[in-house]
């Protein structure tokens, strides 16, 4: 499937420019590869399949609404999101409410108001909560225990994570099932960007292992799986890549899993590739080495990568009337708009000749960009514009 990426962007970067000038910065959302990324994972996985696309990693309202209208549901992250999730359209019971710090008052406004809502306990304190409700679907988030190839900002397997009972706590989870009715799924998501396939499947595979334990003991108990996301955006010759062989390949260590309602949490594999960004080039200093393009936007959208230096995205550069630049190169920085000397999407990035009042795009700005969103130096949010 071709990506909505520079190049295929430039059409409406030149059809925006036409309609009115930028001032500063847009953020463009196109809601039909949205819609066949959704469609996608819909064809590959099992049709008993739920999907619950993450809230956190784009919280438009328009972005919410057009997956509850696809078919598929949402994960919230918060009880905000919960919120979000059902002022989108979604029914509570394709809701998934994953925070590890609910409170009682939550649970309460949940069981009473959002019947049928899924709720991943994250420890045995928080199954304590959950216990006397007659409409919340229960699940345990389990700890799979296992050393991912994943960032470890964003590694949430092992002893040090806070995110789920580590599963070796079989015995006082059993007891925590037999004890309470509404437990009726187990949860596992081991971390986001995780780059070796074996290792993701590998950590589904022991939850799975204790599913079918758990039903051995307690015939029918564990009727769902919630495997998370976590998958990467992966990218070739221009096309953004199918999840044909993890789900083959999920299938072969887990042979049983279609006895299961399979739940999943997709977010970044959804949202990347969905959006670019265009600013206006305010200035470029040339008394810098090398000399630094300066936008409107930087950290203010871009938390992830100008604190931590991941993920990458492709820029280009465009005339003042959307046209895509060529000729010779120059090196340059690329400097965001924020006060503090961080604020660098880029360094020593190859562009043809910039110039003040020209445009740089760039690509694969669908996840976790928006709904980001920092108040630093308090800048107003970037425009939205939708390509339906």
């Amino acid at each position: 499937m071709k990506l909505y990426n520079i190049a295929s962007a430039i059409s409406d970067i030149e059809s925006l420019l036409k309609r009115s000038k930028v001032d500063k910065a847009v953020y463009i959302y196109n809601l039909n590869y949205l819609k066949q990324r959704l469609s996608h994972i819909n064809s590959v996985f099992p049709s008993t399949t739920h999907h619950a696309v993450a809230i956190k990693t784009n919280n438009l309202p328009r972005v919410l609404s057009t997956i509850v209208s696809s078919g598929c549901g949402l994960e919230a992250a918060s009880f905000e999101e919960v919120k979000l999730a059902i002022a989108s359209g979604c029914d509570p019971s394709d809701v998934v409410f994953d925070s590890p710090v609910k409170t009682k008052s939550e649970i309460d406004y949940c069981d009473m108001y959002f019947e049928g809502i899924r709720i991943n306990a994250n420890s045995f304190h928080e199954l304590e909560k959950l216990k006397e409700r007659k409409n919340i679907r229960i699940g345990i988030r389990i700890n799979p225990m296992i050393n991912i190839d994943s960032p470890s900002i964003y590694n949430v397997s092992g002893s040090k994570s806070k995110f789920g009972i580590p599963i070796g706590f079989e015995k006082e989870i059993l007891s925590e099932i037999r004890s309470n009715s509404r437990i009726e799924g187990l949860h596992v998501h081991p971390g986001s960007e995780i780059k070796s396939i074996e290792d993701h499947i590998e950590c589904i595979g022991v939850v799975y292992d204790l599913a079918q334990r758990m039903n051995v003991i307690l015939p029918g108990r564990i009727k769902s799986l919630d495997i998370g996301g976590g998958i990467k955006s992966l990218t070739k010759n221009s096309e953004q890549l199918g999840l044909d062989e993890f789900v083959d390949r999920l299938s072969t260590r887990c042979p049983q899993l279609d006895q299961y309602i399979m739940i999943t949490e997709y977010g970044r594999y959804i949202h990347t590739e969905c959006a670019v960004v265009v600013s206006r080039v305010e200035d470029v200093l040339p008394y810098t080495t090398p000399q630094t393009i300066l936008l409107h936007v930087g950290a203010d959208l871009f938390l992830r990568e100008v604190y931590t230096g991941s993920p990458k995205h492709n820029f280009a550069a465009l005339d003042m009337k959307g046209i895509l630049k060529d000729g010779t190169p120059n090196i340059y920085d690329i400097g965001g708009p924020l006060c503090f000397s961080g604020d660098y999407l880029e360094r020593n990035y190859s562009l043809f000749g910039v110039q003040v009042g020209d445009y740089i795009v760039m690509d694969k700005c669908g996840s976790n960009s928006i709904s980001m969103w920092s108040s630093h130096c308090s800048r107003e949010k970037t425009e939205v514009i939708y390509v339906d």
